[in-house]
């Protein structure tokens, strides 16, 4: 950032200096941005320059600006900003140039900056300024206005706080108007700002800043920070609290920013606004805006006056006295807009004071071309306006002309008392007997609402529950509009899941409509759900006392089969055969079962192969299954269930009695060949895995994993030999003699 103001430093520090008159006044803008790119703020400028008497060559391409540090006016760097508009500002009369005395031209100066938040947060905030000289010459409230500069300042606050960018954009101006000031004729003039962020705002008058810069050095290249500016001095008569003279001194008002001012005197008068901003009660920030505006001689004009003569009467209508339109009677007044000066359009316009009420009024407008012209207008109230608490309303009938350099008005007020149409309440009414009614869940209850208005007017029916939502109750009602009658159906099919012991209290409602006005009537209905006395289902087995005992050999899977029937006695009601396991997943452990859903009788299988791997390597495991027969019905007592345990055991293998042989002889006679063994059978635990036979030297002369092996001893000499059988967790060691 610092290098970027350095660059800039370089190329502006041997600018040429040009001498101006004619600066009007102007302020500077700060603008945070959003999703730009290399992009923080914009910085903008807003130079007033007198169009009349002010020079073209005057006019900078380029302005300079410089950034500073409120703590110790350290300079942060300068900004340069080109010229990226001209353009003249315009009367709110566009038609009033009063013989071109007053023209004002708004240049505007732009350019996008990047402010480094980590390089701006210091606690005490920043400021920005702007120096030229000199001011208009023809000023006529400071001394030697030819030679008084002008200084534009803003500040704005640390751009990251407790370590968080804060984002702020300082106050705008509107747009000023290039009026002026007619002697003896109160003036308002607004000159009011805006708050991107919706920050408060508070406006005072101050002294303008003179600065540093003269007419010997009236365009420094590089402005001067500083804590302490130098002032204008006021010229002799004059002062912050009498900045234009006159009866009225001007002031603003400190929440809006609007000027109003009183001159007797012709002149050219130079002041400030200060615009604070406040966030959350803190002070943050300040714009300084220089302006100056010129008192004229004007000539005579004269505020258009509005008139009302009551039908009958002779005497013009006062505000104090009440207009009174009974029912039945047009509801239209003429009204008369009139003004002493010639060749001026005036307009009149009709403003509601206590009311939101609109009437019309025509036509509005004329040009008067002679003292005789009148613009004759006639206000007239729709069907709605109506007096309906007893009270006038009140209108203001406002007459403006086009006169410079601002407009003229005046204000009659109107009372009028509008009687209003009679209007009969609208009632309602149901087919439902008593008003209650009470019906089966699963049932459907039907009635109607209709609604009457002996008017004819246009009425709505509308249907609340007390303290639940129609439709999630199963409540069905459309309502709707109609005129004068009405009819609309309601129909409930309660919902089992809301079922409830207290009643369901409806409220139905009958609206007219009419202007807005809502009159109404309601009835309250009270509805209850009752139970059908249906027996629960029932669900059993093909079991004998649904407990299983498998015992598991470690060989042959155990095969489990049985049926389990859920039953309904009501054709009518579906019932659901569902299987909840107990801590376990069914599919996981290769049970076979399917959830079926029917009506008065279901018969589901269940099948189950167990093998050895369900035991865990645990001597016993237990399963047990809830089967669950559910009914669509409302009843509480819907469920029925059975339990089946299934138990799986290891089978017990009793190694006590294993006694292996010891001798065989392989001779051929058919008498004990060869050498086998009656081993104990397999569990899911214990399981046979191998033979080995080794001779006198460690040497394995035969190996088998067959449980039924048989060794013949082959051509092995006879000798004693030893063998090493293993099963699962145990292993035996013997000899065997082959005796040949």
């Amino acid at each position: 950032m610092r290098k970027f103001y350095l660059i800039i430093l370089l190329a502006i520090i041997y600018a040429p200096s040009l001498y101006a008159t004619h600066i009007v006044g102007g302020e500077i803008e700060l603008l945070a941005l959003k999703n730009q790119t290399n992009a923080s703020h914009r910085l903008n400028l807003n130079l007033y320059f007198d169009n009349i008497n002010g020079s073209t060559g005057a006019i900078d391409q380029n302005l300079t600006l410089g950034i500073f540090r409120k703590r110790d006016n350290f300079l942060m760097g300068y900004v340069i900003v080109p010229l990226v508009s001209s353009n003249l500002i315009q009367y709110t009369n566009p038609t009033c140039t009063q013989s071109n005395q007053v023209q004002t031209r708004l240049l505007q100066y732009s350019s996008l900056i990047y402010l480094n938040p980590d390089d701006f947060a210091d606690a005490q905030g920043y400021y920005i300024v702007w120096e030229r000289c000199c001011r208009n010459n023809i000023i006529s409230n400071i001394v030697l206005p030819q030679e008084a500069a002008s200084v534009f300042y803003l500040s704005f606050p640390a751009l990251k706080k407790d370590g968080v960018a804060f984002v702020n954009s300082s106050p705008s101006f509107t747009t000023l108007k290039g009026d002026y000031i007619c002697l003896n004729r109160p003036f308002t003039f607004e000159f009011g700002a805006t708050d991107a962020d919706s920050d408060s705002l508070v406006y005072s008058l101050v002294t303008p800043l003179n600065g540093y810069s003269n007419k010997d050095f009236p365009n420094p290249a590089l402005p001067r920070g500083s804590s302490n500016y130098p002032l204008v001095a006021w010229g002799n008569g004059f002062s912050l609290g009498n900045v234009m003279g006159g009866p009225q001194p001007l002031a603003v008002n400190p929440r809006t920013g609007q000027l109003t001012v009183t001159v007797d005197k012709e002149g050219l008068y130079v002041f400030c606004v200060l615009v604070e901003e406040y966030r959350k009660g803190v002070k943050i920030g300040e714009v300084r805006r220089d302006f100056q505006l010129k008192s004229l001689d004007c000539p005579t004009n004269n505020a258009p006056v509005a008139l009302f003569r009551e039908k009958g009467k002779t005497e013009f209508y006062k505000s104090e006295s009440t207009i009174t339109i009974k029912y039945g009677e047009k509801k239209c007044l003429s009204l008369m807009g009139n003004d002493r000066d010639l060749n001026q359009s005036i307009s009149m316009k009709v403003v509601a004071v206590n009311s939101k009420y609109n009437p019309t009024l025509s036509p509005s407008n004329l040009s008067n071309s002679s003292p005789k012209d009148t613009l004759r207008s006639e206000i007239c109230f729709d069907e709605c306006t109506e007096s309906t608490d007893g009270k006038p309303l009140l209108f203001d009938i406002i007459v403006t002309d086009n006169g410079c350099p601002q407009p003229l008005s005046s204000t009659l007020r109107l009372k009028v008392l509008i009687e209003p149409k009679p209007n009969a309440r609208p009632t309602i009414i149901s087919d439902l007997l008593n008003q209650r009614a009470e019906t089966l869940l699963g049932n459907t209850l039907k009635f109607n609402l209709f609604g009457n208005d002996l008017d004819n007017d246009s009425i709505t029916i509308i249907a609340t529950g007390r303290g639940f939502n129609l439709s999630q109750a199963g409540m069905s009602f459309a309502g709707g509009s109609g005129v004068g009658k009405l009819t609309s159906p309601f129909t409930w099919t309660p919902i089992c899941d809301l079922k409830r012991t207290t009643d369901y209290i409806v409220d139905f409602i009958v609206i007219d409509k009419r202007c807005g006005r809502n009159l109404r009537d309601s009835i309250s209905v009270n509805l209850k759900t009752l139970s059908p006395q249906i027996p629960p289902p029932t669900v059993y087995t093909s079991l004998p006392n649904n407990t299983i005992d498998i015992t598991l050999n470690g060989t042959e899977p155990q095969a489990i089969l049985f049926d389990v029937i859920g039953e309904e006695i009501d054709p009518k009601t579906i019932i659901r055969l569902f299987a909840v396991p107990n801590g376990f997943d069914l599919k996981a452990n290769g049970m076979s079962w399917t959830d079926k859903s029917g009506n008065i009788k279901i018969v589901n299988p269940f099948s189950w192969k167990p093998d050895c791997s369900l035991l865990q390597g645990k001597e016993l495991m237990s399963y047990k299954i809830d089967f669950i027969v559910e009914n669509n019905s409302c009843n509480i007592d819907k469920y029925d269930t059975v339990a089946v345990n299934i138990t799986l055991k290891n089978k017990v293998v009793n190694f006590e009695t294993f006694k292996p042989a010891n001798v065989f002889t392989p001779n051929g006679d058919g008498k004990n060949d060869y050498f086998s063994l009656d081993l104990p059978e397999n569990s899911c635990l214990e399981q046979f895995e191998s033979i080995e036979i080794f001779n006198r030297w460690g040497s394995s002369v035969y190996k088998s994993s067959d449980k039924n092996f048989k060794w013949t001893g082959g051509d092995l000499a006879s000798a004693d030999y030893f063998y090493q059988l293993k099963f699962t967790q145990r292993e035996f060691k013997g000899w065997i003699s082959l005796v040949r």
